[in-house]
């Protein structure tokens, strides 16, 4: 297991990756994931059904990323649900399990602001986004209409600067963006584009390299995480 406690944006945070027990059964691993993780968080104050922010769950294979994905869409109910993403990728493990989890969880911000999940209507199993205080998470968001990565990322940068601005904010307000890219793709040629497309600052961009997404034929899955002033 990984942890990592920090301040981030005049917040607090804690992140955790986990990954499942190698040998047993996929939806055995991926319950033992979220349990875990509530235990973990327990002990640091915090709580699946309060705090988590956002998730990224990993399979090695499809099937794998399938269990794990309808596991945590069985875990977040409610005001609990939080922006997620979802991935194949044999490369992240650092064992020999079949599945993973990352996990962003905030303390709650000053003032007594009110958690906010916006939904789809009608509802999916992934959010619009969801704000707390002044933070907005975006799920991540690909596309499945396009077949080339250029099109695919002009399709969904748009898209998520309408989400932005019904968030209150624009992208001169984001903080973080993390860019899940098809392994056979060129990472640069990805920033590129997205510094061509939209007026975001990637100086603290991210990239990984995956084997798949939710559906085949996606390229890239992209998380955007923005603080309104």
């Amino acid at each position: 297991m990984r942890k990592r406690l920090f301040h981030w944006r005049g917040h607090r945070f804690a992140y955790l990756g986990l990954e499942g027990n190698a040998g047993e059964a996929l939806e055995q691993q991926s319950k033992a994931l979220f349990a875990r993780a509530g235990h973990e968080l327990r002990s640091l104050g915090l709580s699946l059904d309060i705090n988590v922010v956002r998730t990224r769950v990993f399979g090695r294979t499809r099937e794998a990323r399938n269990a794990v994905s309808e596991t945590r869409a069985r875990t977040f109910i409610g005001n609990a649900r939080a922006a997620t993403s979802s991935f194949i990728a044999p490369a992240h493990f650092e064992s020999g399990a079949d599945v993973a989890l990352d996990l962003f969880a905030m303390s709650p911000p000053g003032g007594g602001a009110v958690r906010h999940v916006v939904e789809h209507q009608p509802q999916q199993t992934f959010i619009r986004y969801l704000t707390w205080g002044p933070m907005v998470f975006l799920a991540g968001m690909t596309c499945e209409e396009h077949p080339t990565l250029k099109q695919q990322y002009e399709d969904i940068l748009p898209r998520a600067g309408k989400l932005l601005a019904e968030a209150g904010c624009d992208w001169s307000h984001v903080v973080g963006i993390s860019l899940f890219l098809h392994k056979d793709h060129d990472p640069n040629a990805l920033l590129t584009g997205v510094a061509k497309t939209v007026p975001v600052a990637l100086d603290n961009a991210e990239v990984e390299l995956v084997e798949g997404f939710s559906r085949p034929g996606k390229l890239v899955e992209i998380e955007i995480t923005a603080k309104r002033q």
